[in-house]
């Protein structure tokens, strides 16, 4: 006689683990030569899985509960007596046919042998537990291929892996580094796109890229120290000892002992993996905190030159042809901070200027996107971005920078005491560089350039 309980193998929670896992396994696949070129970053891919997780775990319960009535059925029914489980099936016959085929479960053939046997003997008995065996494997196989299904349905709902729309969305999106960073963002990628187009249809824009990427070769990277703790830091870290309470975290040093519980249990552990990647562990709290705007995730390799700096001509002379270009080349200095490690601080200049730092391209990339957006007009005067400039380059020790100068340059000549202290900077190791677009520049600028580019455009597109 059987003893042990029959459960139902398949648990919501171990769904959800099954669940996270293949779409992290396809998502993985499916985007490794984009991981392998940079394009996206794994942290980034990570958090775009956990996102979409997160807003579709919850349709697994929905789907879960779909087989409950026949799994009441099956638990309500399942210590029957020999005596009232002939009745069960005598009534359960038309419900077992339109669920199950012959081949599965020939209900007729178990009330046929049943009725034969007689009402106590351990035959009936044993004949009773097979079919309740048979049922309950073929429910859970059921249930189980289901689950299944609509886990595959929602991997292939993403965007990423989407089977109508995802291949093309994949090697459209994630073709360029910016793509990616639009995805989740559809009201800015059709108005970023076009300058991204511009900017790889552009020859001189090209070339100027190809030279800001080679400059950033061959420098010396330094690498922040314990990855970014300073040494104070982690000797407070260390003794904290000032607990005045519990809170949610995932500082493995100060988890409450309940939470190694979790960890310690295999059938547990998926559940504290996934409170600690949501940062709702339980932990100790103190009074004391450290200073996290200095606390980095690994060792981040840090650039030992200079940023770039863009002066960019936002007058009005610069509207049309030479706008979408300007914009475009921009977009192209903005994308190197990715792969050199080096900030970017834009200077727009007009009447007035308006400065802009981009540290890292993801983050900023709000910031960037709603200055591509901004209309250029006004009167010229490229003096006060130049002395920005300079001022940014001499305060800040960033003497191996690269200063891209986008402008038609028709505007008055540089006056001397500026043009002393440009050529300053130049002496230790600053570069200049020049997108020009007027047919009438003023020559003070570009002598000052390393390489200059002249940028053609018809006149009847400008």
């Amino acid at each position: 006689m059987r003893t042990e309980k029959r459960t139902r193998s398949i648990r919501i929670k171990d769904l959800k683990t099954i669940y996270l896992e293949e779409l992290r396994r396809r998502c993985f696949d499916c985007l490794g030569e984009a991981l392998q070129r940079g394009t996206v970053l794994p942290g980034e891919l990570e958090e775009t899985v956990w996102d979409y997780y997160r807003k579709t775990a919850p349709s697994l319960q929905e789907f879960y509960s779909r087989y409950t009535p026949e799994w009441e059925v099956f638990y309500e029914h399942e210590q029957l007596l020999p005596s009232d489980f002939l009745d069960f099936l005598y009534r359960m016959q038309a419900a077992f046919r339109k669920r199950y085929s012959l081949a599965e479960l020939d209900v007729a053939y178990y009330i046929e042998r049943l009725e034969r046997l007689p009402l106590l003997s351990p035959e009936r008995k044993l004949l009773q537990e097979l079919f309740l065996d048979k049922w309950h494997r073929l429910l859970t196989t059921k249930e189980y291929d289901y689950q299944y299904h609509h886990i595959g349905s929602l991997c292939e709902g993403f965007v990423l892996l989407d089977k109508q729309n995802g291949l093309k969305t994949v090697a459209d999106v994630t073709g360029s580094r910016v793509r990616w960073l639009l995805l989740n963002r559809p009201e800015l990628y059709r108005r970023i796109v076009p300058y991204e187009k511009a900017m790889e249809q552009n020859r001189h824009i090209r070339e100027l890229v190809r030279v800001l990427g080679k400059h950033s070769k061959g420098e010396k990277r330094s690498f922040d120290p314990l990855g970014g703790v300073r040494e104070e830091q982690l000797v407070r870290h260390a003794i904290r000892s000032d607990i005045e309470g519990i809170t949610l975290g995932n500082d493995l040093n100060h988890l409450l002992p309940v939470e190694y519980c979790y960890l310690t249990d295999e059938a547990l552990r998926s559940v504290f993996m996934q409170k600690f990647v949501e940062k709702r562990l339980q932990v100790f709290d103190s009074r004391s905190a450290e200073d996290s705007s200095v606390l980095q995730k690994g060792r981040k390799p840090v650039s030992g030159q200079g940023p770039f700096v863009v002066c960019l001509d936002t007058s009005g002379s610069m509207q049309g042809k030479r706008e979408i270009l300007a914009k475009s080349a921009l977009l192209a200095v903005a994308k190197l901070v990715d792969g050199t490690h080096r900030k970017c601080y834009v200077i727009n200049f007009a009447e007035d200027i308006h400065c802009m730092l981009i540290k890292d391209l993801r983050a900023d990339f709000p910031l960037l996107a709603d200055f591509l957006n901004y209309r250029f007009n006004g009167g010229t005067n490229m003096v006060p971005a130049l002395k920005e400039a300079v001022r940014l380059i001499q305060t800040n020790g960033w003497h191996r920078s690269d200063v891209v100068m986008i402008s038609d340059f028709e505007m008055p000549p540089v006056g001397d005491e500026l043009m002393k202290q440009i050529m300053g900077i130049k002496h230790r190791d600053t570069s200049f560089y020049a997108l020009v677009f007027g047919s009438r520049p003023e020559m003070d600028y570009l002598s000052i350039c390393d390489r200059t580019w002249e940028m053609e455009i018809p006149l009847s597109a400008r």
